[in-house]
């Protein structure tokens, strides 16, 4: 059963990627399915640290889907086709500090909780891409431009931690967000410069 939603979930996790690449909204209708299946995986495999942020990255999807489509919401552009979306934007300076301080905080705690009160082999990892993916997935749903930096640092920690935990098709599917992540990038500071112009 593992293995069989493991695959299911990767092969999503190709849609996602694409629709992430393309800045489309239907990114956070996969970000609200994978993590619900994420739930139920890495709670079996005993990555705890992974189940406690696919509770958060099921949340965040409602967030970021709420701030990508409600019309109004945030800096606004028009698509060729006349749609109003929500613009990608530099993070700036004083938001980038203050999720730094907050990054440590997740870190610490998180680490604590799962060295303390879980059987987790792997707690500082685990932590570690725990604290970024919350940062990253904040900066995601705001469309900042350096939310890919982030996800390029959590996939190539993931890829081992998935390898080694025994998801083989999740660890794949990271070295492909890692490879998206410099993609995506480049992508979106593209499209940021287009609509700047």
């Amino acid at each position: 059963m593992v293995q069989h939603l493991d695959l299911f979930v990767s092969i999503l996790g190709v849609l996602y990627l694409w629709w992430e690449y393309r800045a489309h909204w239907m990114v956070w209708v996969a970000g609200i399915v994978m993590p619900a299946i994420d739930l139920y995986l890495y709670y079996e495999v005993g990555l705890y640290g992974d189940m406690m942020i696919s509770g958060y990255y099921l949340l965040a999807a409602v967030y970021g889907l709420v701030l990508w489509t409600m019309p109004g919401v945030g800096k606004r552009i028009k698509t060729s086709g006349g749609k109003e979306v929500r613009a990608i934007t530099s993070m700036p300076k004083d938001v980038a500090m203050y999720l730094t301080a907050v990054f440590f905080l997740i870190w610490g705690v998180t680490w604590w909780v799962l060295k303390t009160y879980t059987n987790s082999t792997v707690p500082v990892q685990d932590a570690l891409t725990n604290a970024i993916s919350i940062v990253a997935m904040w900066a995601m749903a705001q469309k900042y431009l350096q939310q890919w930096w982030l996800w390029f640092v959590v996939n190539i920690i993931d890829v081992y931690l998935l390898a080694y935990k025994g998801l083989p098709f999740k660890a794949g599917i990271h070295v492909a967000y890692t490879v998206f992540a410099v993609l995506g990038y480049f992508r979106w500071k593209k499209m940021m410069k287009q609509a700047n112009s």
